[in-house]
């Protein structure tokens, strides 16, 4: 399954109400969940580097924050009937949405004055990335009909 097939996906499914997954993460409890595995990891790394457990604190926002805005855009282009052949323009909005968060991180991790080259740098990085773990999911088998 392609990285459009498996974010069509995501967006239909959003888009036809199954969002029991994304309306767990984003309730009290979910957040709870992910934010306990998240400071478990924080204070592994803090107990060995403690500059380092800071950095990964503002990496694991940037992530959350990218995956959060890619599946905003898609369900937005799904909602729209506009998923098909609209890969650099979904790019583009997920890039300069998550901007002002890179920007904020690199002045968290001591660059005073990021440049915007250095912010689309990161930024891109940031969407690619996520985008390829997502392409990388194996299509989900489906249930034969009844």
């Amino acid at each position: 399954m392609s990285f459009k097939s498996f974010l069509s996906e995501i967006g239909h499914a959003l888009g036809v109400g199954l969002k029991d997954t994304f309306t767990f993460l984003s309730s009290a409890q979910g957040q709870a969940a992910v934010s306990g595995v998240e400071k478990a990891a924080a204070i592994g790394v803090g107990i060995v580097d403690p500059a380092a457990a800071t950095v990964l604190i503002g990496i694991e926002g940037l992530i959350n924050a990218g995956l959060k805005e890619i599946m905003t855009v898609e369900a937005s282009a799904a909602a729209a009937g506009m998923q098909s052949g609209t890969g650099v323009q979904k790019s583009a909005a997920v890039v300069g949405a998550i901007g002002p968060n890179v920007t904020a991180f690199l002045q968290s991790i001591g660059i005073s004055q990021p440049t915007a080259d250095q912010t689309q740098t990161v930024a891109t990085a940031l969407s690619d990335g996520i985008i390829k773990v997502l392409n990388s999911i194996p299509p989900r088998a489906t249930a034969p009909a009844a």
